[in-house]
């Protein structure tokens, strides 16, 4: 089943302001977890699903259908961000084994 234009366009929207959201990220002190970052990020993703839920329009069968499309859309998105948080994580990790105890 083909999306509705206007489905379309507030999948590309989404995905647009879910991007400039990752965009955002600083990665700083306080670190957390990789695993509690993928739950953040998920969180994220349902805030998007929800608030683009009411927006959808045609039959329940395309608005479900557009819903999925932007679920995996966001999670294309968010899978170089985790990637990235995880090097992130792992140059920091190296980084405390590389300095000699003081």
């Amino acid at each position: 089943m083909a999306l509705l234009q206007a489905n379309k366009d507030l999948i590309s929207v989404g995905m647009k302001e879910f991007n400039i959201l990752l965009n955002q990220q600083v990665f700083d002190f306080p670190l957390i977890t990789a695993e509690d970052m993928k739950v953040m990020v998920d969180d994220w993703m349902n805030m998007y699903i929800n608030f683009y839920r009411p927006r959808m329009t045609g039959d329940k069968q395309e608005q479900d259908t557009a819903l999925q499309e932007l679920q995996s859309e966001l999670k294309t998105l968010a899978n170089p961000f985790l990637d990235k948080y995880r090097a992130f994580l792992k140059s920091r990790e190296d980084l405390n084994h590389a300095v000699p105890p003081s």
